[in-house]
């Protein structure tokens, strides 16, 4: 029952502090953090028993497992999890004191506007900072040139995520649905955000709820696009096929999951994302546009059309 935090951590002993006492000084009281450490080497471990020393609410997953990686941290943890509402959270982050009430209000939101038995996934703006706290963006969506709205219908998330798990939160209907995440899935929010969308709802909040600290040793972090550093990476034919490889290899594994599940229009597109590879270069490019696999920003969909 309730609200869980799920906490991720790899040797974030230099952040850790700063993040738990975000999460201590939140104004929603009622909630519980479990947290999973994946073989640190440093004293990731102390900082998390020092606090649950203290507050019951914090508490350490003992499962005896191998090192899993962030992916499989996560997937972990959730896989474990039985609260109503849903968190996950990096290690390395400071929460703003409101992020949990807010983003709780707007996800409940969804629930009275499509009811508490459909899969739900609320998720909020980011504001970018370094490592010692200093502001980069006030947005990491445009920060990074991610649109929210357009990028959460489910044609274009099957091309790119645009759900940060830090700073989203689902209800338990979307966790009973989801179940274990496969190691195919890229990361865990982008699964998860598949899954809300195709069979319920993303809701977002253009305020940012988190700092999210960008520190050169991140996972997965922000970029600054300027218009020459968006080139370099939108006309990059061996970045956009990396990518496109990663989507393809997530997408079929999706289908072989949920497809039956699917309304026949979604599943029509889903199997026409997971063809993409296995046709020529023209057909692929006209099912692309058909069927609006495209991602935010003009560059962006062209190296995507260049080098599909």
């Amino acid at each position: 029952m309730g609200i869980e935090i799920l906490l991720a951590v790899y040797n974030g002993e230099p952040y850790l502090g700063d993040l738990l006492k975000s999460i201590e000084a939140q104004t929603r009281r009622d909630w519980r953090l479990v947290a999973r450490d994946d073989g640190s080497t440093d004293g990731s471990r102390r900082v998390i028993e020092s606090f649950a020393a203290r507050d019951a609410r914090f508490r350490l997953l003992e499962d005896g497992a191998e090192r899993l990686g962030i992916e499989g941290n996560f997937a972990r943890l959730l896989s474990r999890s039985t609260a109503d509402y849903v968190m996950f959270c990096d290690h390395d982050d400071v929460w703003r004191p409101a992020k949990i009430e807010k983003t709780l209000a707007l996800l409940q939101g969804l629930e009275r506007t499509h009811g508490k038995a459909r899969p739900l996934l609320a998720h909020t703006d980011l504001e970018v900072v370094d490592a010692g706290l200093n502001p980069l963006g006030a947005s990491f969506w445009k920060y990074s040139r991610l649109d929210p709205e357009r990028g959460a219908s489910f044609n274009r998330l099957l091309m790119q995520n645009v759900v940060t798990g830090c700073a989203a939160m689902i209800n338990g209907a979307l966790r009973e649905l989801v179940g274990a995440i496969p190691p195919e899935a890229v990361m865990h929010d982008w699964w998860l955000a598949l899954a809300a969308s195709a069979f319920g709802a993303i809701g977002f909040l253009q305020e940012p709820t988190i700092l999210y600290r960008q520190h050169g040793a991140n996972d997965v972090g922000a970029r600054a696009l300027g218009v020459e550093s968006a080139a370099k990476i939108a006309l990059d034919p061996g970045y956009v096929r990396r990518r496109l490889d990663l989507a393809y290899r997530q997408a079929r594994k999706f289908n072989e999951i949920h497809g039956s599940r699917l309304p026949r229009e979604r599943r029509e597109v889903l199997e026409a994302f997971c063809g993409l590879n296995a046709m020529g270069p023209f057909q692929r490019r006209r099912t692309i546009l058909r069927h609006g696999f495209l991602k935010t920003g003009f560059l962006k969909n062209l190296g995507l059309l260049a080098y599909a």
